[in-house]
């Protein structure tokens, strides 16, 4: 699914000469260091949903049709599984919880990625030069236990964050540390980052109309 089909599609859209944006992420690279991951750096997977996401991209240059490879990070929804669902379950159950802080990255609002998505199609249409590698996260950067606080903070809920170091919550799937990303070529689309504390206020509210 990660690897060969973003291959296949953009081969069919190559053919019918149709802009293709291929949704990748920050898993390709090895999370090393501490600046913002730029579209030109060398990737280093760690795990096998980078490395399968690593495949997609190159099958999608490999086509060679019009194309823009979109990495993103955290991504975030009122729909679907994701961190702030389970948050929000957590922390309505329990007065504290144990979050990890020495892994920083940019949440993502997936509304805004399908905005992004609209747009940079829309703009490889006339401007097919356009075509590479980009990347979209939300601002500002923060550590998964900073993205907790804020998301008790806008549910009203009174659960208390501990940070804790990675090595406390072991997972059988390594997760990068240093999950920035430079979004600065984002400016070629007249896009820039979305802040994700507005896009989590909108979650919240989504996810206050679907209970209702």
């Amino acid at each position: 699914v990660n690897g060969e089909a973003p291959g296949a599609m953009a081969r069919a859209c190559a053919e019918l000469g149709i802009p293709f944006v291929q949704i990748s992420t920050d898993y390709v690279f090895d999370g090393s260091g501490d600046r913002p991951w730029r579209p030109g750096d060398p990737v280093g997977p760690l795990g096998a949903y980078g490395r399968s996401k690593l495949a997609g991209e190159e099958a999608t240059r490999a086509a060679g049709g019009t194309h823009a490879i979109l990495r993103t990070s955290w991504v975030f929804s009122a729909h679907g599984a994701n961190f702030v669902k389970t948050m929000l379950r957590l922390g309505a159950a329990r007065d504290r919880l144990t979050v990890v802080m020495d892994q920083v990255g940019g949440p993502t609002p997936a509304a805004d990625i399908a905005s992004a998505c609209l747009a940079i199609a829309g703009a490889l249409g006339s401007k097919p030069g356009l075509s590479g590698t980009y990347h979209l996260s939300g601002a500002p950067d923060v550590s998964w236990a900073g993205f907790a606080r804020e998301i008790f903070c806008q549910a009203g809920l009174p659960c208390e964050v501990q940070d804790i170091p990675s090595a406390d919550y072991p997972q059988r799937a390594h997760r990068p540390a240093n999950s920035r990303l430079d979004c600065s070529d984002l400016s070629r689309f007249g896009l820039a980052r979305p802040d994700w504390r507005q896009g989590l206020a909108r979650v919240l509210s989504d996810l206050q109309e679907i209970s209702e």
